[in-house]
């Protein structure tokens, strides 16, 4: 005995789609087989057509799940295109990219009125990180410049950015601190530093760096002022010790209360 499809079966299908519950599949295949009689190829359309949205549904679906999935990972291959994989910090490009960040900001608040904006930029060299390499080996000096990150990251704030530049250079963005608080930080880092060491294979190998500061705002550009702060760097280091080397730093002025984090 045959089966009829009538136009109320196909209504049913078709309402079945639009609430949005899946389809029998094998249900819809052994109708789509039988041959339609007469007065049903307009039901039988339709079921042809629920199943067809049905199945580009699903496409679109895995469509974007696709893309969502390529997105994520278009991001984490940028984040590992600006991030130092020996250390963790940010390393130059990241850097860079956050501080031409830092000044356009600093510009939109000098337009908006809300004030001048800005920070500080310390760039720091380490004393004597070669001879550590030649004398202990590059796994000694790797230790010691993740050493050195641990030190600078636990030394500011969060909004503050560390990054290492490459080698033995690393970089510190203070925000939102005037060039008199980033000057005393930079030397309450540099006397911190001074009384810690690395320990590798029974040696102490003592923490010690150079550092130049300038301050940054809505009308400079960041070459010119990594350029001054590279300047003062190697005059400090012309000096072949820190400047606030075997120095006490006294407190900060009220107005650095804010932007100071204890050093242990």
């Amino acid at each position: 005995m045959s089966a009829v499809v009538t136009t109320q079966d196909s209504d049913a299908l078709a309402a079945e789609h639009h609430d949005g519950r899946p389809f029998d599949r094998g249900a819809h295949d052994r109708l789509l087989r039988m041959p339609p009689l007469r007065g049903s190829r307009i039901a039988h359309s339709a079921v042809s057509v629920a199943l067809e949205a049905s199945s580009l549904e699903s496409q679109l679906a895995e469509a974007r799940a696709t893309i969502a999935e390529q997105r994520d990972r278009i991001a984490y291959l940028e984040s590992l295109s600006m991030t130092d994989e020996l250390t963790g910090l940010l390393n130059r490009r990241g850097f860079f990219s956050h501080f031409r960040r830092e000044i356009a900001a600093a510009r939109r608040q000098g337009a908006k009125g809300s004030g001048k904006g800005g920070g500080v930029l310390v760039i720091i060299d380490l004393d004597g990180f070669k001879r550590i390499n030649d004398t202990h080996g590059h796994m000694a000096g790797d230790a010691y410049l993740r050493q050195v990150a641990r030190l600078l990251v636990g030394s500011v704030r969060e909004e503050d950015v560390v990054a290492r530049l490459g080698g033995d250079e690393f970089a510190l963005l203070l925000t939102k601190t005037d060039a008199a608080c980033g000057d005393l930080r930079a030397r309450q880092i540099a006397v911190a530093a001074g009384r810690r060491s690395v320990r590798w294979n029974n040696a102490d190998l003592p923490i010690r760096f150079s550092f130049g500061v300038q301050s940054y705002g809505a009308d400079d550009r960041e070459e010119e002022v990594m350029r001054l702060a590279d300047s003062r760097m190697y005059s400090n280091k012309a000096g072949r010790r820190p400047r606030s080397a075997g120095r006490k730093v006294g407190n900060p002025p009220g107005h650095c209360a804010a932007n100071r984090r204890t050093i242990a």
